[in-house]
Order: structure tokens, then sequence, then C-alpha cells
């Protein structure tokens, strides 16, 4: 064979091989970089589009992405209209959400301003008098409101506070459910169902979930305690005759102290409503407390502080009570606490476990240990339903 006009393909040794694993490492991170600097840019550009061409506040100063959220992205913008300089909120949703549960969110957060909840962001409409938009140029969903001042002190896994911030919290609990107590959604309705709807198709979807084949320390976790979850949610039931005569309530659904504002250790804010629906005020003091007293260190996590929920629970029932309107808990729900308060663990537990198995790249050991903490809690509350139901007999008039 003449070889004379042919380029001899040679072996390559590990020093060559290796540089080339190099190169090739850093046209990586490159690329990486590259990507993220184009994703901030279209941003920062589709925000000031969207501003500009769908509002009538003004030209687009500053933009900046506000960690924290789970589901959708939080902006704020600062604008200039007429010289003046003005704060504003905007929020990305999550791909898939529905025109009607947007609508409903937004109704109902302008129902209950307009009924005395002063403390939570309102909507700024577009020049079409809508409510958000969605671009040409993506299929997600827009929304502008007005920028809630004060302190983010705390997140949902970092909740405890001061006993004054238990107090406060629930004024602005009981604020917002007198407000919202005659919200009349019309055809608007959420998708998601009812705590009581939900928790008997919890059964099959954890058990489904368990019987996948996953090489994770989360699955594996998952897989051992299966059992225990399934049990739980079938010991807890409330009687249909107690259920009627639960008042039904437009409820936040996603209260805990990383979507209030505060300034010093008082809660003077209220955001994200993102999750509301129409719903038992039951399951909103449950969830809430589950949220806001549970505890998230190492040697106490899932456990829950009796004193916290005692201070929220009269807070709420008091000024329940000197509102007026809403009447406050009656004997038939604080009865029924306790297993509420299992209820709304279950529920938690459900966004742990569809969360992680709906994706193959979320990060193990994070939603392992908000897997753990929510197991830990549904044994906690097993375990500690005479503390609860003291608390809720202390209550009764």
């Amino acid at each position: 064979m003449d070889t004379s006009k042919m380029t001899c393909l040679k072996k390559m040794d590990s020093t060559k091989s290796y540089e080339l694993l190099e190169i090739a490492h850093n046209l990586g991170k490159v690329a990486k970089e590259l990507k993220e600097t184009l994703e901030k840019t279209f941003l920062r550009e589709q925000i000031i589009e969207i501003v500009e061409g769908s509002y009538d506040i003004g030209r687009v100063l500053e933009a900046y992405e506000i960690f924290g959220g789970y589901v959708n992205r939080s902006f704020g913008i600062v604008t200039e209209k007429d010289g003046k300089k003005q704060n504003y909120f905007l929020r990305k949703y999550k791909r898939g959400i529905s025109d009607d549960d947007i609508l409903f969110e937004h109704a109902m957060i302008s129902h209950s301003i307009a009924h005395g909840l002063s403390i939570c962001p309102g909507l700024i409409p577009t020049r079409e008098d809508a409510t958000f938009v969605t671009p040409a140029n993506s299929r997600s969903k827009f929304a502008i409101y007005t920028f809630l001042e004060g302190e983010d002190k705390y997140t949902w896994d970092n909740p405890i506070m001061e006993d004054e911030g238990y107090e406060s919290a629930a004024r602005v609990l009981a604020t917002f459910h007198n407000a919202s107590r005659d919200f009349d959604p019309g055809k608007l309705v959420r998708e998601e169902p009812r705590i009581l709807d939900m928790l008997p198709t919890f059964t099959d979807t954890f058990t489904t979930y368990a019987q996948q084949e996953r090489d994770s320390k989360f699955h594996e976790y998952y897989k051992g305690k299966i059992d225990l979850i399934i049990s739980a949610i079938k010991a807890n039931t409330i009687p249909e005759q107690d259920v009627a005569k639960m008042p039904i309530n437009p409820i936040h659904c996603d209260f805990h102290p990383g979507n209030l504002k505060f300034e010093d250790n008082k809660a003077v804010g209220l955001f994200d409503f993102d999750w509301s629906k129409i719903d038992l005020r039951l399951f909103e003091i449950g969830l809430a407390l589950v949220y806001c007293a549970s505890r998230w260190d190492e040697d106490n996590d899932g456990t829950i502080l009796l004193d916290k929920c005692k201070i929220f629970m009269a807070s709420y029932q008091a000024s329940l009570t000197e509102l007026g309107g809403l009447a406050p808990m009656n004997e038939t729900e604080l009865d029924n606490f306790p297993t509420m308060m299992a209820m709304a663990n279950f529920y938690i537990l459900n966004w742990d476990i569809t969360a992680y198995y709906a994706e193959e790249d979320l990060n193990d050991y994070e939603y392992l240990a908000y897997l753990k903490h929510n197991v830990r809690l549904l044994e906690w509350i097993e375990a500690n339903k005479g503390g609860l139901a003291k608390i809720a007999d202390s209550l009764k008039p």
C-alpha cells in the first residue's frame, strides 16, 4: 500500500489524551458560562419589552432576580416615569399554569384588597386592562404587582420566629381570611382539588412512586417509609358530619414566614398567593402551623413547638373576634385540629414526593432532607395529638 498521500491515524498516548480532556473540560465551562450569560441577557431584555411594551409604568432602569421560590421566578424592577422612580414586583409563572388559575388568584387578591387586606401587593393592569401578559417570544405568563416593602427575615425551612412574629402572622392570616370570605370566583376554578378530595389519591400515587426502580438515597429511604406513610394517611379521617360544620373560605395555601414581610419582629405584609384556592379554613390553619412552628435544626428536626402553636391560634381567634366578620374557629374545627395537622403534613409530603419523582436531575440530598423532615413530622404528630388537642381545647369558649 502506497502511504505517501495518506495520513497515519496514530495511537494517542495518555499525555495527549489528558491534554485534550482538559481542553474539553474548559470548553464545557466556557459553554456553561456563555449559556448563563445569554439567558440573563435575554431575560433582562424580555422584562424590558414586557414592561415598556405592555404597561404604562415607565422605562426600566434596573431588574433583579429574587431567589427563594421553587415553582415561579420573581423579579424586582425599578422604573422611571415622569422623573419619578418606582419599585415593582414581576412574577414569571411556571410553564403550564392555566389562565384560569392565574385569573382566580388575581381576582381573589383584588377582592381581598377591596375588602380590607391592605398588606398584600396589588396587581398593576396592562395597557389593555389585563392582569397578566404572555409575550410572543415566550410560553410563560408574566404579571406585575406593587412592591411590598419590609424585610425578608425567614424562609419556609427556617421558620422559627419570636413570639411577636407568631402573634402578628396570625393577625395577618385572620385579616386575609376575613377580607376574602365573600369572594365569588364565578366560573373560575383552581385545578388543584380540596384537601379532603386530594387525600384519597395519595395512597395510589405514593405506592406507584415506591414501586419505581430508581437508584438514589431519596428512593431508598422512601421505600423504607412507604408503609408508615400509607398507614398514617388511612388512619386520619374526619367524619362527614363534622366536615359539614367547618367553614370553607379562600385560603393562601402557602402561608409561612418566607411569604411574609417584617418590620422588626412584626409581620407587615403577605405575598405569593399563587397556591391559593377555596378550601376548609381549618386546613389553612394546620398547614400554616406545620410550616411556621416546625423545627429544622439537626437535633430537633421534625418536631413542632406547641407554645408557638398556642400563641398563633389564640391570636388568630382574637383577631377574628375583633374584626367581627368571619367567625373564629368553631368547636368542631378545634375538635379536629390534631387530625388536620396530620393531613396538612401529608399535603406537604405530596409536594416532596411528586416534585422529586417528576424530575431526573433534582438534588438528591436536598429533597431527601425535605422528605425526612415531613416523615419525622408525621411520626411526631401521631405521637403528640394529645398535646395538640389540649391547645385546641384551651381555645374553646
